[in-house]
């Protein structure tokens, strides 16, 4: 899943949960489940959606929110990401066994979209505003 999506399901998950480790760590796992699931990646250019999620996020929960934790926890993962997209490395799309997160090295599938790309946009859109929505991301300013 792209990291937007991940944020959400992570925020959706603090939500419940209410626990601030337990949504990070919760938000960690759910990052595997959502890389082994059938979805269509972005790739870098997601990265300001990722940021605006985040903002939002924050926006509407706080930095020291459940929900805050659980997105954070969920997007970690990807991190390691970023050196081999700044080096433009080779083998960035594939699986690097000098990577840690189990469905970045292989150990675990990383499940790819088989169907048409807007079949894949349309899921990531549903699943999206889904998340946001259980996580209470969307609508007004949260009530104190």
């Amino acid at each position: 899943m792209t990291g937007f999506i991940h944020a959400s399901i992570g925020a959706a998950i603090g939500r419940f949960v209410r626990n601030k480790p337990l949504a990070f760590g919760i938000g960690v796992f759910s990052h595997m489940v959502g890389d082994l699931i059938p979805h269509h990646d972005l790739g870098v250019s997601e990265a300001p959606l990722l940021g605006a999620t985040m903002a939002r996020i924050i926006q509407q929960h706080g930095w020291n929110s459940p929900e805050f934790f659980g997105a954070l926890g969920a997007v970690c993962p990807d991190f390691e990401h970023i050196p081999t997209e700044l080096m433009k490395h080779p083998r960035r799309f594939e699986p690097m066994p000098e990577k840690i997160f189990p469905t970045h090295n292989g150990k675990l599938p990383h499940a790819g979209w088989p169907h048409d790309e807007k079949w894949g946009l349309a899921m990531n859109a549903i699943v999206f505003v889904g998340a946001l929505y259980i996580g209470g991301v969307l609508g007004g300013p949260k009530k104190k």
